[in-house]
């Protein structure tokens, strides 16, 4: 039997054991797929050395660890090159080749709430290895502008910076008081609203404006911090079964998903 895990920290608010295991049940796969926690990033390395001996075909990447997991690829798919981040491993043959299936589902997201990105204004919560997936879907929809809003100004300067060759027509920058929000977007990339006990003092900065849409990329969202005004109110649940749907067909290596029915999905992890 072939392996596939998810892993991070925390692990257990993770639907993807739940979500992949009706799956492979569904198409009647034989392997397993179990949530592991990883307690520090330098736990990493004896991680992957175990995997690479027992099997293991793909693992999925939560937070914190989608920037340093790519350390471990011997190859990387155009988006990895770009965002510096992965959610998704495949151990093959010798090789371990990381992709990044968040941005893929957040467009899907878009497409299925009829969401147009093109000329929008848009606010990033967060600047970890989600934000950067969001920031280069906005990017490619050709966004007018995004702004982020985070604790950490270095680690913002950064992602500014490993933008600026692609970022083309979008302005990329850090949010301000002359930040443009009309026809703007809040979109949540932080694990404020899915985790009991995190800091929400960044919240104290959110514009209290009249948005086109919020949207909180966590799809297992047990807080609203978010009560604004806003046309549209959307969780992550889209992204989550597109990008999980985009992990199998690259670990089986064909278009296994098509097979699947997206509304039945839908059931499971909501």
């Amino acid at each position: 039997m072939n392996n596939f895990y998810v892993i991070g920290n925390p692990i257990k608010q993770s639907k993807s054991p739940l979500l992949f295991n009706y799956i492979f049940k569904k198409l009647n796969i034989q392997q397993s797929y179990t949530g592991h926690y990883i307690n520090k990033a330098s736990d990493l390395s004896n991680f992957i050395d175990s995997c690479k001996k027992n099997n293991t075909i793909g693992i999925n990447v939560t937070m914190p660890y989608k920037k340093s997991i790519c350390k471990f690829a011997t190859h990387y798919d155009q988006t990895v090159e770009i965002t510096k981040t992965s959610n998704c491993l495949h151990f093959k043959n010798n090789d371990i080749i990381a992709y990044n299936n968040d941005s893929y589902g957040f467009s899907k997201l878009a497409e299925f709430n009829n969401i147009d990105f093109s000329k929008s204004n848009n606010i990033i919560i967060g600047n970890g290895g989600a934000a950067r997936s969001i920031v280069l879907s906005l990017i490619q929809s050709k966004a007018k502008a995004i702004y982020i809003l985070a604790r950490n100004k270095e680690e913002t300067d950064r992602l500014i910076s490993d933008f600026s060759i692609i970022k083309n027509i979008t302005i990329l920058s850090e949010l301000s008081q002359n930040s443009i929000l009309t026809n703007c977007n809040l979109i949540n990339c932080s694990p404020i609203g899915m985790l009991k006990k995190t800091n929400t003092d960044i919240l104290n900065f959110i514009p209290r404006i009249n948005y086109h849409s919020i949207i909180d990329i966590n799809y297992n969202v047990n807080h609203n911090y978010f009560n604004f005004k806003a046309q549209n109110k959307i969780i992550g649940d889209t992204m989550f079964i597109f990008q999980a749907l985009k992990a199998l067909d690259i670990w089986f290596e064909s278009n296994i998903s098509d097979k699947l029915s997206y509304k039945e999905l839908e059931k499971i992890v909501c």
